[in-house]
């Protein structure tokens, strides 16, 4: 139980380490249809993948982005104890290094912080991601570390819907956006 305890731990603090450390890239660069990839001005090597889901203002045909998926690569090390000797019982601490892809989803203000946002592949439930903070900035943001079956999934995929509940209201923000061009934009963060 502590060893689990101390990974969901890590794995918190490593996303937080990461978030303050790394620039969020603007929902001003990304597009609607299809992925995207963002890199740093500063440093090309920081790299993001994004898509955002944008309504257009029918009294000023401006466009507003209403949400925007970010999904980007952390490296973090992992740290075992290899077996060197076996007559010796000889131990050597090994260290590892794994790429741990993370998902963002910036969602507007005003959305019911009570209740996670849930991630749909193709209609398909896939997980509830609870609020990290909510600013002017960014609106009400979810992160997590995901898995390399859940990356599958969105390869696979045509349609990821975010379903969020409103504040005050029984309705619900439904935003569904295209999974055109996901595979090639990750495979392009791992280059």
């Amino acid at each position: 139980m502590i060893k689990i305890y101390k990974k969901r731990f890590l794995n918190k603090l490593i996303i937080l380490t990461y978030l303050l450390l790394a620039p969020v890239t603007s929902s001003a660069e990304v597009g609607e249809k299809k992925w995207t990839k963002e890199c740093n001005k500063d440093n090309k090597k920081i790299c993001v993948i994004a898509i955002n889901h944008q309504l257009t203002n029918p009294d000023s045909n401006k466009k507003q982005v209403l949400a925007t998926v970010i999904v980007r690569l952390m490296s973090t090390t992992e740290r075992k104890m290899a077996l060197v000797d076996g007559e010796e019982k000889t131990y050597k601490l090994k260290e590892e290094k794994k790429l741990l892809p993370v998902l963002t989803i910036k969602f507007p203000l005003n959305v019911d912080l009570t209740k996670s946002p849930l991630i749909q592949i193709d209609k398909k439930n896939q997980l509830n991601i609870p609020f990290t903070h909510c600013n002017a900035n960014d609106g009400c943001v979810t992160t997590i570390g995901i898995k390399n079956e859940m990356i599958k999934r969105l390869k696979a995929g045509n349609e990821l819907t975010l379903i969020s509940n409103i504040y005050g209201s029984a309705k619900r923000l439904e935003l569904n956006l295209p999974l055109k061009g996901f595979s090639k934009a990750y495979d392009s963060l791992l280059k």
